[in-house]
């Protein structure tokens, strides 16, 4: 099916890829990737319950606004969901501000340099609300650097993670992945990664030179999936 989709649509929009917290990165790891100047998206999530913390026992999802507004710098709101503790349904949300500053651009023979928070500001309405905050907070130094191979493009991937939430249950703070662009079709993403708790693979696509869709295998077995409406201003 995929493949179908990718010889009949066509598009030249840049793509990155889109961590799962609506900010630019791997599929659930941060890179050092970043938009073009001027790049606004607009999307959300579905999350299941085996890709969340521990504290999580239903699925649920987020939606997100995140601006590129100048080369070095991108900025997102994301709001995810929460469970109403007391009737059993979605009625709350964790709002959360996450800020990416890049001091060092790709260059032929070394790394982009990101350094980012997720979840650096955050909101949370409804009972326990001291202990509800930060359930994604990390803070992160990472590097991207790219590969041309025959028109192929190779992405190489690393983070230092912190986290800065008791939510948080990563089991090593370095994390990254791989990235292949073919050269048949540039909007095509596939990733395998390593998220500092799970090793993750999927991909994402850009359709219609604005909808952007990603699809992730958690542990190989929870599905996360993802969408947005981009373009630049």
């Amino acid at each position: 099916m995929l493949g179908a989709v990718v010889l009949l649509l066509t598009s030249s929009f840049y793509l990155n890829a889109q961590s799962t917290l609506g900010v630019t990165g791997l599929l659930n790891s941060p890179s050092a990737d970043m938009s073009p100047d001027g790049t606004v998206k607009i999307g959300g999530n579905f999350l299941p319950k085996g890709f969340l913390p521990d504290t999580w026992d239903y699925n649920t999802f987020n939606y997100f606004l995140n601006i590129t507004p100048v080369p070095f710098a991108e900025i997102a709101i994301t709001n995810t969901a929460l469970d109403n503790f007391n009737i059993g349904r979605i009625t709350n949300q964790d709002r959360a501000i996450c800020i990416r500053l890049r001091p060092l651009k790709e260059g032929k023979y070394w790394p982009a340099v990101v350094v980012g928070s997720n979840d650096v500001l955050t909101t949370y309405s409804g009972i326990e609300a001291g202990s509800g905050n930060k359930y994604f907070g990390t803070t992160y130094l990472a590097l991207s650097k790219h590969l041309d191979l025959y028109g192929n493009t190779f992405g190489i991937h690393a983070a230092y993670n912190i986290p800065v939430s008791v939510h948080a249950n990563q089991k090593f703070p370095i994390s990254g992945g791989i990235s292949f662009t073919p050269k048949f079709y540039k909007d095509l993403n596939i990733i395998a990664e390593y998220d500092t708790k799970s090793f993750n693979i999927g991909a994402n696509i850009i359709v219609f030179k604005y909808l952007y869709f990603q699809f992730l295998l958690n542990k190989f077995r929870h599905p996360v999936v993802g969408f947005q409406f981009q373009f630049t201003i």
